[in-house]
């Protein structure tokens, strides 16, 4: 189809955000299934009857016409993007035609998403991981040993995220204890790579740092199949010291890599969301002034199998404050 066509579509779009009536729609591009369904449920809930949903489904093959199509024929005034996919397709729209670079644009349900979403315009949104500083306190809160040194490997993009957690957690009388896998070099680091700079690594941060906690970040160049069991479960268990992450999966029964996780409460991450809908829509406040915010409510996971395994003694009078319990 002819792309003067959609130009003038998308010229009506942004006619229509500039001049929105009482009720505002908004395109969710999403897989429709499972986690995203209850975050999107929640935002129509707490939204209410003035702005409109229309998904998106990630999961069927549709082109950037296709989405064009539905954005125009539902006169979209922004759109929620959830999920890396969601975010490609978004600067694809951006560069098939340039108008859609004025549509407001809200992340989130997608790792590291700032760096992520990096180039799109009028864009804010949500980190779906849960803040270092949040993990870390709240598995000291239920641990019986004290938590002074906490070891984390992570690669350069999240070297700003590393310093602002040595800053909060320092004010806890915390040490980060970090190591970079892709700091050396311009060479592109591969998951191989990391686990090198890890097993290399791995001593020192043990005797020397004498760390008590590991963090494992959601990160695929630091847990993947393949390091997740020769690094994560055959080499950390058998320190006795515990591994705890921002990724409830990682804790889960199938997997027991963790003692604990912490993970975004969905629902509340839904509510969250709709807030800086709001703020943009209701109060006039641009999308460069939202930003990224951390997220804000969490639920937590704790293995008490692991727990076991390694030896590691919890306070039984702070283990109502967790979520789920795997015993």
């Amino acid at each position: 189809m002819n792309q003067n066509k959609y130009r003038i579509a998308v010229v009506y779009l942004l006619f229509s955000v500039m001049n929105a009536a009482a009720a505002h729609t908004l395109a969710a591009l999403m897989p429709e299934e499972g986690k995203f369904l209850i975050v999107i449920d929640e935002m129509r809930k707490q939204a209410g009857g003035d702005y409109r949903f229309h998904i998106i489904d990630m999961n069927k093959p549709l082109t950037i016409e296709n989405i064009t199509q539905q954005c125009t024929a539902n006169k979209v005034q922004a759109m929620i993007l959830m999920d890396t996919k969601a975010i490609k397709t978004a600067m694809e729209l951006e560069k098939f035609d340039s108008a859609f670079k004025a549509v407001p644009k809200f992340a989130l349900m997608t790792l590291m998403v700032e760096s992520t979403s990096r180039g799109l315009s009028n864009i804010a949104g949500i980190e779906f991981e849960v803040p270092i500083y949040t993990v870390v306190i709240n598995f000291r809160i239920i641990s019986q040993k004290d938590i002074t040194k906490v070891g984390i490997f992570y690669r350069k993009s999240f070297a700003g995220v590393i310093e602002e957690s040595k800053k909060f957690l320092g004010r806890e009388g915390i040490k980060i204890c970090p190591v970079c896998i892709d700091c050396a070099g311009k060479k592109k680091v591969k998951p191989n790579d990391a686990l090198k700079t890890m097993n290399a690594s791995f001593v020192k941060m043990i005797k020397d740092e004498k760390i008590d906690v590991f963090l494992l970040p959601a990160d695929n160049l630091i847990v993947n199949s393949r390091s997740l069991v020769t690094f994560w479960i055959k080499k950390v268990k058998k320190t006795n010291l515990p591994i705890i992450a921002p990724l409830d999966m990682l804790a889960s029964e199938k997997i027991g890599a963790a003692v604990f996780a912490a993970d975004p409460d969905l629902p509340q991450l839904g509510a969250q969301a709709v807030g800086q809908i709001l703020d943009h829509f209701e109060n006039n406040i641009t999308m460069d002034e939202i930003g990224f915010e951390p997220t804000i409510s969490i639920k937590s996971t704790l293995n008490m199998r692991v727990a076991r395994e390694i030896g590691w003694k919890l306070r039984n009078d702070k283990l109502g404050r967790i979520t789920t319990i795997i015993k």
